[in-house]
């Protein structure tokens, strides 16, 4: 049986785009309640996290941003640090794809500064968001270098194979306009 929040990367825009959207709406309806019912920090944070996570994905960017800057607020309060530059993170992702780069870019420069303390995973995935920033800004560069860390760290460290894919499809479309400007010689 196929999960109805299964997901795949779009190669061009590098989003995710979810097979079933009537489940991703089921799903954030369940994950309202459970933030008002949480049991502990723990569980509201992580319930959270993954609703700004789908109602970017949704395209519901306001209300992402509105759940993201209430997830870094609860995180500062009552989040360890690494649940502090999670849903710090989650937030500087919201204002990517409402291209809003002025705070997306400070929001990573804090984030790549901070990211190595929190472990390879963390690491990985702030990586592989700055680059995602880059790319939607066209600096190619910036965007090559990130995808390529955080593929190294997810080769290096085993992560999975969806996250591995994920950072060589960014890696590879960071390189397309340089291929693109340079005909018949291959990138570096």
């Amino acid at each position: 049986m196929t999960d109805p929040l299964s997901h795949r990367t779009d190669p061009q825009t590098l989003r995710e785009r979810y097979a079933d959207p009537a489940a991703v709406t089921r799903r954030i309806e369940d994950l309202r309640a459970e933030i008002g019912h949480a049991a502990d920090p723990v569980g509201e944070l992580l319930a959270r996290g993954e609703l700004v996570e789908l109602l970017a994905a949704g395209g519901r960017l306001d209300e992402a941003l509105r759940e993201a800057e209430s997830a870094a607020d609860r995180a500062d309060m009552s989040g360890n640090g690494a649940q502090q530059h999670m849903a710090r993170l989650r937030l500087a992702q919201v204002h990517t794809l409402r291209g809003e780069f002025g705070p997306s870019t400070l929001l990573y420069t804090e984030l790549l500064a901070a990211a190595e303390r929190f472990g390879p995973v963390i690491e990985a995935v702030t990586h592989h968001a700055a680059a995602l920033d880059a790319y939607d800004q066209g600096h190619w560069s910036d965007a090559r270098q990130h995808f390529a860390r955080a593929l190294a760290l997810r080769e290096e460290y085993d992560l999975p194979d969806d996250e591995r894919e994920s950072s060589r499809l960014g890696l590879e479309a960071a390189l397309r306009p340089l291929r693109e400007e340079i005909p018949g010689e291959d990138a570096p």
